[in-house]
């Protein structure tokens, strides 16, 4: 590498630094906060609520009183599990010998879905966002 290369990339970086009062110290700060895994927490958690409170409504009066939102986040590993423990879940889920399966949880889950989706991509973006830019 010649000397003025080097001076090429420290022009770059200077131009950048001084472009629009933001350099590579705000880029760090802005990816540090994009990492933080507290937004995703709560919007995992808001979504899960929602989910369950869905699956409430829409489940049957005796079993929509044991659905429960349970945070399973292990380390950086971030979770939550809506569902109930009843028993009676299960065997309206998959079946029994005397009776049809009839799914009520995943068929809500499947149609809240993109909507998780995004709004943990805007989670993601947010902190990425440069300062003042319109959005």
């Amino acid at each position: 590498m010649s000397a003025g290369a080097g001076s090429n990339v420290s022009a770059r970086s200077a131009i950048y630094e001084g472009g629009r009062g933001q350099g590579l110290e705000a880029l760090r700060a802005r990816l540090a906060r994009a990492a933080a895994p507290e937004p995703f927490k709560k919007a995992l958690r808001e979504e899960a609520e929602a989910l369950a409170g869905e699956l409430r409504r829409e489940a049957p009066a005796e079993l929509a009183a044991g659905i429960e939102v349970k945070d399973v986040s292990q380390g950086d590993r971030l979770g939550f599990s809506v569902g109930t423990a009843d028993p009676a879940g299960r065997a309206l889920k998959f079946g029994t010998l005397k009776r049809p399966a009839s799914p009520w949880l995943w068929p809500i889950f499947r149609a809240r879905l993109p909507s998780i989706k995004d709004k943990l991509r805007k989670v993601a973006a947010a902190p990425l966002k440069m300062p003042g830019a319109g959005v």
